[in-house]
């Protein structure tokens, strides 16, 4: 596990389970590219801050948990879980009270102290299938 100097512990301890975004300005390098922003958000720390404030108003309960973390000179691989309850919209899909658990993993670049790209997946279909949002089987 890594320590609280490493600003991925900030990010996962701070932001994501105390929802404390205006940590997220500490955390990331001027330049900082999101390799796989979705919905078409901007690739830079402006993106991270718009989608997490809408995941967290669509799950506020929600809660990572880190599995591990692989550590290889600047790159910091870190397999996590992540539960909550959507009791708001999320990305157009309605409130629907259900419950999730889904798992990922993140690759971060570390250079001096501050986040400078992420790569990684989740199971962004087993989340849209544990709130309803897609059918569990297609017929």
């Amino acid at each position: 596990m890594f320590d609280e100097t490493n600003p991925l512990y900030r990010f996962y301890d701070k932001v994501i389970n105390q929802k404390k975004f205006e940590v997220l300005d500490e955390l990331y390098a001027p330049g900082y590219v999101n390799h796989i922003a979705p919905f078409g958000l901007d690739s830079g720390v402006e993106g991270v801050k718009t989608l997490l404030k809408a995941q967290a108003a669509a799950f506020p309960d929600w809660h990572i948990a880190v599995n591990y973390v692989i550590e290889h000179g600047d790159k910091c691989i870190v397999k996590w879980t992540l539960t909550g309850t959507q009791t708001g919209d999320y990305f157009g899909y309605r409130p629907s009270c259900r419950k999730f658990e889904i798992s990922g993993v993140d690759i971060e670049t570390i250079v001096n102290g501050k986040i400078t790209a992420h790569d990684g997946a989740e199971d962004m279909l087993g989340l849209l299938q544990q709130i309803g949002a897609v059918p569990l089987t297609f017929d």
